[in-house]
């Protein structure tokens, strides 16, 4: 586990949006993965886990697909090159049905972490950091498929002050700020309201 230190060289209350950019997905749009606000004239550090989670959210009725009521096991996984089914399981009695994860280990594509959903609705999928997703979720309809490229870097943007983790990001807004910021590094960020922000990597 590495960590990002976030140093606030305002005399403000700045919140922080630390996000990935989806690669192989760029329509995908971009969500925070956590929102900080480093004290004013402080820093704060953002620990940054090595493995990742995989999971969907689905319906219990076909008939209402929209109704996501359901959630898998989360699967964890430490690898950049991974491959994921969602599958129908039914429980020994036949009085229970539902979807699982599966981990697959044909057909990699070097990395890329792929989840193909062989169950019969569509279900909302997340991969996820430390629990929270670092993409938006994406549903992916029967026999679809989805892929990214989860080595790519993270990004810190000044965002407002009502952002919140797991919440879509406008590309406008982070646009203005937004700074790649690599393990170990750390992110200062000056200016003011009134003047704008600035953020600078080091």
């Amino acid at each position: 586990m590495s960590i990002i230190t976030l140093r606030n060289n305002t005399n403000e209350v700045v919140r922080l949006a630390i996000f990935k950019m989806p690669v192989l997905t760029p329509n995908l749009g971009t969500c925070a993965w956590q929102v900080a606000t480093p004290p004013v004239g402080g820093v704060q550090t953002i620990q940054i886990p090595s493995d990742f989670s995989v999971f969907a959210q689905y319906s219990a009725d076909p008939n209402d697909p929209e109704n996501l009521s359901c959630e898998t096991a989360r699967v964890p996984f430490a690898e950049t090159t991974a491959a994921f089914t969602i599958d129908g399981m039914t429980s020994q009695d036949r009085s229970a049905s539902g979807a699982v994860i599966n981990q697959r280990f044909n057909g990699l594509v070097m990395n890329e972490v792929r989840i193909q959903n062989n169950y019969n609705i569509g279900a909302l999928t997340t991969i996820a950091q430390n629990g929270d997703a670092i993409y938006p979720p994406q549903v992916i309809w029967p026999g679809g498929l989805f892929m990214e490229d989860v080595r790519s870097s993270f990004y810190v943007a000044v965002v407002a002050q009502f952002t919140r983790k797991g919440q879509r990001l406008v590309q406008e807004e982070i646009s203005q700020t937004q700074t790649e910021v690599l393990e170990g590094g750390v992110i200062t960020v000056t200016g003011s309201m009134w003047k704008g922000y600035s953020l600078t990597a080091s």
